[in-house]
Parts: C-alpha cells; sequence; structure tokens
C-alpha cells in the first residue's frame, strides 16, 4: 500500500510493562498455494453483457489516471484500453507478460543508478494501426515523472524510486532507479503501468509542458536552502558563545548585534525560499491542469472496451437491464448494497456472489497501554469468527491475520492468531492464566458463569477504567467495540464503549491521541507494505518495534518476490509476538450475474470493483 501517514498522536494512557524480545530466529515460510485455472470447458464461450452507469465525463489518459478525473466508470469504458507490459493474472495474481516478451532483466547497479531492460514482443500496433515501441512507453513514464502526476500513476511510476525510462531500441526498454526498487515499486507498480502513444501525445503536450518549474529552480532552492542552513549554524556559535561573556558588555552587544544579523538574513532567505516553493507548486498545478484539459479526440488505444457494454443512465437502470436479463453481469465499485440484493432476488435466475474486500477494520491500543500481558489477554478472549458469524450476523468476513487469505502468494497459512480453536471458556480460562502469571489478581476471579470484579495491577494498584472508541457511522464496528467490552468485562476489565461521529474519532486516533482502544479500519493494496505503513518507524500509532523497522527497511529495497514474503511473514509472526493491534474483520462486496459462469469464486475485493467483469484468463 503507498500511502504516507502522518504520526500525530499524544499519549495519555500510561501503564507500565515489560515486552519480550522476539525468538532469535523465526519460522521458515511455506510454499505459496496456488489456485488451479479453471478448464476451458467452465469459461464461457460467448461474449459477456454488462450493464454500467455511463461516466460522467470523458477524460484523458493523464486526467483517468490521476486525481482529477478518476472514476470507477471512467477505468471501466476507457482505461482497459490502454496497453500495460505484464498484468497480476487472476487468480492467482502472478505476474504475467502481456506485450513483454520474457520477463524483466534483474536488477543491478550501473553507476549511480539501479536499472533493469525488458523486451516488447515483436510486430506491436495501436488500434490506428502506426506501430507501438519502447518510445511509447518511454515517454508516457517520463511525461508521468516530470508532471509529478498522482494517484494511479504515482502507485505505477513512484518519483521517489523511479528517475527515468529510455527506449535503447523500438523494442528495448531500460528503467532507471535511484535507490533498488521494492516488490512494490516494480512488480507492483511500473511492470503493470499503463501507457499511451508517444506520436500522439508528444506534440500535444508542448505547452503544458513549457509550464512546469525549471530545474534551475530547484538549484535557486538548493541554494537558498545552503544559506538558510549556514546562518542557523552561525547564529547558534554566537549564541552559545555570548552566554560566555558578561552581559551588556561592548563584546556582548557587538555579539548581540552579529546574533541579529544572521536570524535576520536567515530569515530572509526562509522568506525566499517559501515563496519558491509556492511558486513552484503553482507552475506544477498550472501545468497539470492543461494537461487534463488536453483533447483526445482519435486517440489510438490497444484494445477495445468490453465486447458488449449496456450504458445505463443510472445504476438504477443498470439493476433494470440485469432483471430483465438485457445484461449478464453489472459493474459497480462497491458491490451491491442490501437493498439491490433484495431486489435482485426476487428472480430466481439471477446469482449472487459474496468475496472479501480489500480492507481490516482492527483493534489498536494506545501506545502506552504497553503491558504484553494484558494485549495477550484480550487478544484471546477475541474471536474473530465468533464476532463475524454470530455478534455481527455474518455481515462481514473474520480477519484471522494481517494479509488476508485470499490475496494469493503474499498471504501465509502458518500463523494462527492467539487461542485459535478454543471454546469461550477455554479462552477464558487461558486469558486469566496469562494475567495472573504476569501477576494481576482479582478480588473475584472470573468464572464461565460470573464476570470478574476487582482486578488488581502486579503492582496492587485497581485497574482503571478504560474506553473503546467506535464510529456510529458503521453498526459493525459500533458492534464490534460492543462485543470486546462485554468480553472484557468477563475477564474483569471495567471498559465503556464510546460511539463517535467518524471525524471525532480520527482526531482522537490519529490526532489528540485521547484513546484508550479504539476500532479503526483503512483500505488495504494487494503488495501488503501496508504494515509497514501501520507499524514501522513513523507510523500513525506510535508504535516502536526496531525488529519491524529492520525488516521495513529491507522490503523497500529488495524486489525479489520470495525474500519480499518472507519478511512480511516475519512481520507478521512479530506483530502475534507483540501485539500492538487485533485484527477483526473485512467488510463484504457482492456481485450479481445471470447467464454465465464464473470462472473462479473467490477473488479479493469482487469481481466488478477489482477487474471491471470477467477476467481473461488465456
Amino acid at each position: 500500500m503507498k500511502k504516507n501517514f502522518i504520526s500525530l498522536l499524544i499519549i495519555i494512557l500510561i501503564i507500565t510493562g515489560c515486552t519480550p524480545k522476539p525468538e532469535a530466529s523465526l519460522p521458515t515460510l511455506a510454499p505459496t498455494e496456488k489456485t488451479e485455472n479453471p478448464s476451458p470447458e467452465v469459461q464461457n464461450q460467448v461474449p459477456v453483457r454488462y450493464a454500467i452507469p455511463a461516466p460522467n465525463s470523458e477524460e484523458n489518459i493523464w486526467s483517468l489516471f490521476d486525481e482529477k478525473g478518476a472514476s470507477y466508470e471512467g477505468y471501466a469504458f476507457y482505461g482497459v484500453t490502454y496497453p500495460r507490459l505484464y498484468r497480476l493474472a487472476p487468480p492467482n495474481n502472478e505476474l504475467t507478460p502481456l506485450l513483454a516478451d520474457g520477463f524483466p532483466s534483474a536488477i543491478e547497479q550501473e553507476g549511480e543508478h539501479f536499472v533493469s531492460s525488458i523486451k516488447l514482443l515483436p510486430n506491436l500496433t495501436w488500434d490506428n494501426s502506426s506501430p507501438l515501441s519502447a518510445e511509447d512507453i518511454a515517454f508516457t513514464v517520463n511525461t508521468a515523472l516530470n508532471f509529478e502526476l498522482g494517484l494511479s500513476w504515482a502507485d505505477f511510476y513512484n518519483k521517489e524510486k523511479l528517475h527515468h525510462v529510455e527506449a535503447l531500441d523500438v523494442l528495448t526498454i531500460k528503467y532507471y532507479f535511484t535507490s533498488p526498487p521494492s516488490a512494490g515499486d516494480w512488480q507492483h507498480g511500473a511492470l503493470i503501468g499503463v501507457f499511451a502513444s508517444k506520436d500522439y501525445w508528444q506534440p500535444k503536450i508542448v505547452e503544458a509542458t513549457n509550464l512546469l518549474p525549471l530545474p534551475e529552480d530547484d538549484l535557486i532552492m538548493a541554494e537558498y536552502q545552503i544559506q538558510i542552513d549556514a546562518l542557523q549554524t552561525e547564529a547558534e556559535i554566537i549564541f552559545e558563545y555570548m552566554q560566555t561573556l558578561k552581559e551588556k558588555s561592548t563584546e556582548y552587544r557587538g555579539q548581540e548585534q552579529l546574533f541579529m544579523d544572521r536570524e535576520f538574513r536567515r530569515d530572509s532567505f526562509k522568506k525566499k525560499l517559501e515563496l519558491a516553493q509556492r511558486e513552484k507548486r503553482e507552475k506544477f498545478i498550472a501545468a497539470r491542469t492543461a494537461l487534463y484539459a488536453l483533447d483526445n479526440t482519435n486517440e489510438p488505444h490497444f484494445s477495445s472496451s468490453h465486447e458488449i457494454l449496456n450504458i445505463a443512465a443510472s445504476r438504477e437502470s443498470a439493476i433494470k437491464s440485469l432483471l430483465d436479463s438485457k445484461s449478464d453481469f453489472i459493474l459497480t465499485s462497491n458491490g451491491l448494497s442490501s437493498a439491490e440484493i433484495t431486489q435482485l432476488s426476487a428472480d430466481s435466475n439471477i446469482q449472487f456472489v459474496e468475496n472479501r474486500r480489500n480492507d481490516i477494520r482492527f483493534l489498536i491500543f494506545n501506545p502506552e497501554l504497553d503491558d504484553i500481558a494484558l494485549r495477550r489477554a484480550l487478544t484471546c478472549l477475541i474471536d474473530p469468527i465468533h464476532l463475524a458469524n454470530e455478534r455481527l450476523d455474518e455481515r462481514v468476513i473474520p480477519a484471522l491475520g494481517w494479509i488476508p487469505p485470499e490475496n494469493v502468494g503474499w498471504h501465509n497459512s502458518i500463523i494462527s492468531p492467539p487461542c485459535t480453536g478454543m471454546d469461550a471458556d477455554a479462552r477464558l480460562a487461558e486469558a486469566m492464566r496469562i494475567l495472573q502469571k504476569a501477576g494481576y489478581a482479582w478480588e473475584q476471579e472470573p468464572s464461565p458463569n460470573q464476570a470478574g470484579s476487582g482486578l488488581h495491577f502486579p503492582s496492587e494498584e485497581e485497574f482503571p477504567s478504560i474506553t473503546i472508541l467506535a464510529q456510529q457511522e458503521d453498526p459493525s464496528r459500533s458492534d464490534a467495540a460492543s462485543y470486546i467490552a462485554k468480553i472484557a468485562s468477563q475477564l474483569g476489565i471495567p471498559v465503556e464503549v464510546n460511539i463517535v461521529h467518524a471525524d471525532d474519532l480520527f482526531f482522537a486516533v490519529y490526532g489528540g491521541g485521547d484513546y484508550d482502544l479504539a476500532v479503526v479500519g483503512w483500505s488495504l493494496s494487494l503488495y501488503p507494505d501496508y504494515l509497514c505503513d501501520f507499524f514501522a518507524a513513523g507510523n500513525p500509532y506510535h508504535y516502536n518495534n526496531p525488529d519491524i523497522d529492520a525488516k521495513c527497511a529491507e522490503l523497500a529495497i529488495t524486489s525479489d518476490i520470495i525474500r519480499s514474503r518472507q519478511l512480511f511473514f516475519e512481520i507478521e509472526v512479530l506483530l502475534w509476538d507483540n501485539i500492538p493491534a487485533i485484527p477483526l474483520f473485512s467488510s463484504k462486496i457482492t456481485d450479481a450475474y445471470r447467464n454465465i459462469t464464473l470462472p473462479f469464486k473467490n477473488h479479493l475485493g469482487g469481481f466488478a470493483p477489482t477487474l471491471f467483469g470477467l477476467p481473461d484468463l488465456e
């Protein structure tokens, strides 16, 4: 997941404890289990008729894959018409060549860069019969980097790593990185990025390119920063010397004038730097605005969109199209609502498929709740399967780890949460054992028939009441908070549930730090570097684990899939050992279809939202 979290927490709850060090050696990761591709006879032999609401507007490629023009309908209509070198082929998300002739060369250091080359298949053409070459890829990538395009462009071509791309000849592309790319930068990034026709776009973007900041602007700003740093250093030296002088003496006053001079000049350069930075931002905004506005009439594409798209005036019309058997599959960005499922269920010929949405809801501990025994005891009590299937009436799917099992290739089936397989009574007994071993005691010990009371720390201080936050906009999260509070109370831990607006919860957790426990949630990326966003240095929860920091640092510079997978596995082991948070569940997504057979049932994120329909398995 390539998202930068800002650390804002101010910790308030202080409970001391002892965090054990992880084992010196970690378990060895087992090979990935792969889903077998379906046999040809179960795949659909006729074009699938898709129903989809029409996009609000047609965006050019630069806008469509950036925040300005991003839309699900736009991707479904136009995004699939742009070529890529590789794809992550379902159902196993294996990197599979599309237009590349084999796989990239090994990444090697060449001077100050780290490089890799790729060969294109010969005789490729755009749909206007013009040749498709390495020049098209180099032009597109370098344009995205030069304009510092965001959203999908930034996911494809990470400007923090990818320096530029060259076309060595018509069939050979060479990538230049400033530091070794991760698998997220490479296999889940640059190799699956879209590209466009250089011959079509190069003359069109000239005026927009002329609006970009000049390289000289960065040199000027760098010089400003050098002056600021030098003057700051001089001011500090002068100030330290002043402390050795008699105040108001002649020498003191002379040094004071020098100090004020350095501060004045430093602040003057700061103002110049701030102005230059603002002008640079404004130039980028103007250049990108001009780029997004360029007309794309008669732009060459590589492939057509879905063979049959029933364009509906609205989502309601798309639903009716499926009910009337004018369509076979509805394309929606977020799956079907419960009301739509009820409406479609009236037709027995319509079938549904449920899948895990690629998100996670988890219980986060304030980092000052620093007693590993307490966290382990609570983890033991929480049964994600019971929570999802019984307490939440199967509205969600239990999360038994940080990487969902449907994320084939990255998920590891070996790791089990603490107390897996135990019933409620056994979980309670184990949680009691954990706390007793750490020195906790009760005035009235818990039992299956009676909640504990009078819980005391090992220091013999009474355990205070703590609060769990959940947002009122999501009933599943608030219900989960109530479940956690109830089972914690059974153990004698006094927990109150505070249901708040989403904005208030966000500020409490990521702004003021005014919380004890909270049920939070995030969407996830296929490449699970979100584990580093959540728990490595600089994370928004102020969690500190040097072992995770080291593994994430290695992940940032390795594109070796096997090594990356091992590192994520080791991070999960550490997370289950130290338990800064507890995975709870993922939300569900439902697709509806008729007249067709699905090539496979389970796909992370659903068929329509992630694949824009049924995949081509050839």
